[in-house]
C-alpha cells in the first residue's frame, strides 16, 4: 500500500490515454454528494425501521425495566465514529487485488480538508469491484443489525449503543458506495474490467483483464 498526501489528481485530458478504455461517465461533484447523501439516508432508514418494528413486536417490559443504562462519554463516541470510518476504508482495501498490500492500493491523506480514503490504481474485474464497494455495508451495517436482533434484550447498554452508532455511521457512509455501484452496473458489462488510471475510471472488455 502506498501513502499519498492529497486526493488522486484526475487526468484533465482523458483523450491522451487511448489505451485506458472507455471512460465511465459520472455526475458532477455536488450532484454526487447529494445523491450519496440521499442514498445514505435511505440505507439508514432500513435498519432503523427494522429495529423499531422488532422492538415493538418482541419487546419485554420487564427486561427493559431492568436494563442498566450507564453514561457513555462523548469522547468515546467520537473516537468510535472515527474507528468506524477507518474500518470502512480498510474493508474496501482488503478486497483490492493483493488484499490491499500492493503498490496499486493507495491511501490518501488530505490534511487541509481532513479527508482520507483508499483507492485502487489499475485493473479490477467488475464483480470484484462491486463486492469491494459493498463489503462494508454487509460487515458494518447488516451484521451489527443482525447481532442486535439476535441478542435483543441481552446486550448491555454500552454494547447496544456502540452497535447502533456503527450502523448509523456506516449506513450514511455507504451511500456513495451504493451510487458508485449503480453507475457501474449501468455502464459496464457484466464481464467487463474496470481500469482506474490517474484518478479517472474506465472500463475494458473482459479479455483485457
Amino acid at each position: 500500500m502506498r501513502i499519498q498526501f492529497g486526493p488522486p489528481q484526475a487526468n484533465t485530458s482523458p483523450g491522451i490515454e487511448p489505451d485506458a478504455g472507455q471512460p465511465i461517465r459520472q455526475p458532477g461533484r455536488w450532484t454526487s454528494a447529494i445523491l450519496a447523501t440521499l442514498a445514505g439516508m435511505v440505507l439508514l432508514s432500513v435498519p432503523v425501521a427494522v429495529s423499531i418494528a422488532y422492538s415493538v413486536l418482541f419487546s419485554d417490559p420487564e427486561a427493559e425495566s431492568a436494563f442498566q443504562k450507564t453514561a457513555i462519554p462523548w469522547a468515546g463516541i467520537l473516537i468510535f465514529i472515527i474507528l468506524c470510518i477507518i474500518a470502512h476504508k480498510i474493508l474496501h482495501a482488503l478486497l483490492h487485488p493483493g488484499f490491499g498490500f500492493t503498490d496499486s492500493t493507495v491511501l490518501f491523506l488530505g490534511w487541509k480538508k481532513l479527508r482520507f480514503g483508499v483507492y485502487y490504481e489499475g485493473l479490477i474485474p467488475r464483480a470484484r469491484w462491486i463486492a469491494m464497494r459493498l463489503i462494508p455495508l454487509l460487515v458494518l451495517t447488516l451484521l451489527p443489525l443482525a447481532a442486535i436482533l439476535i441478542f435483543f434484550g441481552r446486550l448491555t447498554y454500552a454494547w447496544e449503543t456502540y452497535l447502533i452508532i456503527l450502523i448509523l455511521t456506516n449506513s450514511l457512509g455507504s451511500g456513495g458506495d451504493l451510487i458508485a455501484v449503480a453507475i457501474v452496473l449501468r455502464q459496464v458489462p457484466a464481464k467487463g474490467v474496470l481500469n482506474f488510471h490517474r484518478g479517472r475510471a474506465y472500463w475494458l472488455p473482459a479479455d483485457a483483464g
